[in-house]
């Protein structure tokens, strides 16, 4: 359209609901048109072009923007992340259409990651968790304490001991007597005392040093298009994680692109060889599943994440780790006969 700068026409459609707008543009342009004489097109033209842009189907994107991701994705997605199950993973993997399906499930593109970042990120974070594991209530210093003189039978022997030798002693000699068991009362709070604040200091330092060290990990990650490196915490669902030899692998995933990969297995495992990743889904040999605590000893990869922090492999198995273990049947007897040998002593 050939018009005067200071008459210029913007004719646009959003919706059926900006369908008032384009029409009384289009009426602007009308008397414009008749005004200007011919640098206009004609009113008939523009109508056409107008029902013929508004009648064509737009075309589908993979954008998250106004969509959130559904809770039911993780059940899904649980389902070719069982743990020691290669074969039925990879069964449930092709069900879900391949690495392209598990992209659309997520919501995600395995090119340019997640769209929106700034709004997605956080709701995934909310619903799904975040990429870091679950740590034991920490003990404090007075249960720490009560802790030393209940677990110990010589400490009790030595307050039973302090307290028959106080009252005898008070009974014997009202003046002096009270000493003998003061003493014994007063070594035994200084031994508990001393142990309960070592172990507080250990345990403040070992999470201390546990934080640094979990800190201090960063990875490469695509959102909107764009490679960052962010803290291995703030890795959610759906992320799309560049990874090199040497690095760990942060959360479970799934390859989208490797090359000459090889994963060090042995932490989660047991495996002593490295084993060797692709994506060839066609393959029966095929091993595309990346798992949290293990390490790239070799090649590029680029994966999906589809579980983090508590949700993944090595998650799971921490969580049952900090669970108090119970005696094998021989602690169990090394401590009737320690037990034993404290009687008789």
């Amino acid at each position: 359209v050939n018009v005067k700068r200071e008459n210029v026409i913007s004719i646009y459609y959003k919706s059926p609901q900006s369908q008032s707008q384009s029409t009384t543009l289009q009426g602007q342009g009308q008397g414009q048109g008749e005004m200007n004489g011919n640098h206009v097109t004609s009113p008939a033209k523009a109508d056409t072009s107008s029902s013929t842009s508004s009648s064509t189907p737009s075309t589908p994107t993979t954008s998250n923007t106004n969509t959130k991701l559904p809770v039911d994705v993780k059940d899904q997605i649980s389902k070719i992340n069982e743990a020691q199950s290669r074969t039925s993973n990879l069964t449930n993997l092709h069900t879900l259409g391949g690495i392209d399906g598990i992209a659309t499930l997520l919501q995600t593109n395995i090119d340019t990651g997640i769209t929106n970042a700034t709004i997605d990120v956080p709701h995934r974070r909310t619903v799904f968790g975040c990429n870091s594991l679950p740590s034991s209530p920490r003990q404090s210093w007075f249960e720490l304490f009560i802790d030393c003189i209940k677990d110990d039978e010589t400490v009790q022997i030595l307050i039973v001991a302090a307290v028959v030798s106080l009252l005898v002693g008070m009974y014997d000699d009202p003046t002096t007597g009270y000493v003998e068991g003061c003493a014994i009362l007063a070594a035994v709070l200084i031994v508990s005392v001393v142990t309960a604040t070592n172990d507080y200091q250990k345990e403040t330092q070992f999470r201390e040093l546990s934080d640094v060290s979990d800190d201090g990990i960063e990875n490469i990650v695509i959102r909107d298009g764009v490679a960052v490196k962010i803290n291995c915490k703030d890795i959610v669902i759906g992320d799309i994680i560049k990874l090199e030899a040497g690095d760990a692998i942060p959360c479970d995933g799934i390859l989208c692109y490797c090359d000459s990969l090889e994963v060090d297995e042995s932490a989660l495992t047991g495996e002593p060889l490295d084993i060797e990743k692709n994506v060839n889904l066609n393959d029966g040999n095929c091993d595309p599943f990346m798992l949290s605590g293990c390490t790239c000893t070799a090649g590029t990869a680029t994966l999906i994440a589809i579980a983090v922090g508590k949700d993944s492999q090595w998650g799971i198995i921490k969580a049952h780790l900090e669970k108090e273990q119970d005696q094998t049947p021989l602690q169990e007897k090394l401590d009737v006969m320690a037990n034993n040998i404290g009687n008789v002593g």
